[in-house]
C-alpha cells in the first residue's frame, strides 16, 4: 500500500456509524435475535483488536483492476502515480486463480468500495436487514461462529473503505491477517522499504493442490507484461522476456507489450 492512511478511512467511516446510538442499537438487536448479546460481543471483538493490532497485523497488497481496452498502453493514472520517475516502470496483469482454487493461501481478496458516508449507511442498513431476514439460520449456527462472521464482515469493510476521489484506481485489495486466518504457505521477512523496516508477507507462486493452491505459477497467473513509458523499452522487454522465460512461460515474447501512451518518463 502506497498509504497506510487508506485503511484509517475506512475504520472512521464505521465509526461514524456506530457511535450513532440509534443504529449500534438496531445493530445490536439484529444480531441478538439470533444469540443473546452477541452483537455487543462482536463490535467489543472488533474495537479490542483493532485498537491493539492495526498497526501490526494486517498485511495489505493492493493491485488495480484491468479493463480489457488497457490491454496495450496500461492506464496513464498509474503510470502517473507509481514508480520513481526517472525509473522504469512495468505492469503486470494477473489472471487470478478462481477462489476456490487459492483458499489455502487463507488471505482475501476484496475490491475497494468508494463510499461516501450516506453510500456507507445504506450498505450497513442493508446488512442489519438481511441479519434480521436469516435469523432462524444464523440461530442454528453456533455462538462463536456468528460472532467470528461479524467481527470478519467488519474487519473486512474497514480495510476495503477508499475515499470516493479515487474511484478510478479501480482498487482490490489482498489482506492478509495472521492472527485471524493464519497461513503456513506465506513467507515473511523483514524488509527495509524506502529507509523503513518493517515485516512482510509474501505469497509463494507455486501450486500446491494438497494445499488447496492452485493457479498462481507464473505461467498461468501472468497474462501480460505492459512496459511503461520509458527511453529504453527495448532492453526492458528483452530483460522480462528471459524472466518470463525462465520461470516456464513457453510464449514470453507474445506477453511482453510496449506502451506508447505519451507520457514522459
Amino acid at each position: 500500500m502506497a498509504d497506510y492512511m487508506a485503511v484509517l478511512h475506512g475504520h472512521q467511516m464505521l465509526l461514524q456509524f456506530f457511535s450513532n446510538e440509534k443504529k449500534r442499537t438496531g445493530f445490536y438487536q439484529a444480531l441478538n435475535k439470533c444469540h443473546a448479546g452477541v452483537g455487543e460481543e462482536a463490535l467489543q471483538l472488533f474495537d479490542e483488536w483493532w485498537r491493539n493490532n492495526i498497526q501490526f497485523e494486517i498485511y495489505v497488497t493492493s493491485v488495480s483492476e484491468h479493463a480489457d481496452t488497457e490491454d496495450a498502453h496500461g492506464r496513464l493514472s498509474m503510470w502517473r502515480a507509481f514508480g520513481h520517475v526517472s525509473g522504469a516502470r512495468a505492469a503486470i496483469v494477473m489472471r487470478l486463480p478462481e477462489p476456490a482454487e487459492a483458499l489455502g493461501l487463507r488471505v482475501m481478496l476484496s475490491p475497494v468500495a468508494y463510499f461516501n458516508y450516506v453510500e456507507l449507511e445504506k450498505q450497513l442498513n442493508r446488512v442489519i436487514r438481511s441479519i434480521k431476514q436469516h435469523k432462524e439460520f444464523l440461530a442454528s449456527l453456533p455462538r462463536d461462529i456468528v460472532k467470528e462472521m461479524m467481527f470478519i464482515t467488519l474487519l473486512n469493510a474497514a480495510v476495503s473503505l477508499k475515499h470516493e476521489g479515487f474511484r478510478e484506481e479501480r482498487e482490490w485489495r489482498i489482506v492478509y491477517i495472521p492472527r485471524v486466518h493464519q497461513s503456513k504457505l506465506l513467507l515473511s521477512n523483514t524488509e527495509i522499504i524506502e529507509g523503513v523496516p518493517q515485516l512482510v508477507y509474501k505469497i509463494p507462486l507455486k501450486d500446491s493442490p494438497e494445499d488447496d493452491v492452485v493457479g498462481v505459477e507464473i505461467p498461468a497467473l501472468v497474462d501480460r507484461v505492459i512496459i511503461g513509458p520509458t527511453t529504453y523499452p527495448i532492453p526492458i522487454a528483452h530483460a522480462f522476456m528471459i524472466a518470463l522465460q525462465n520461470a516456464g512461460v513457453t510464449d514470453a515474447a507474445s506477453r511482453i507489450v510496449v506502451s506508447n501512451i505519451p507520457l514522459r518518463p
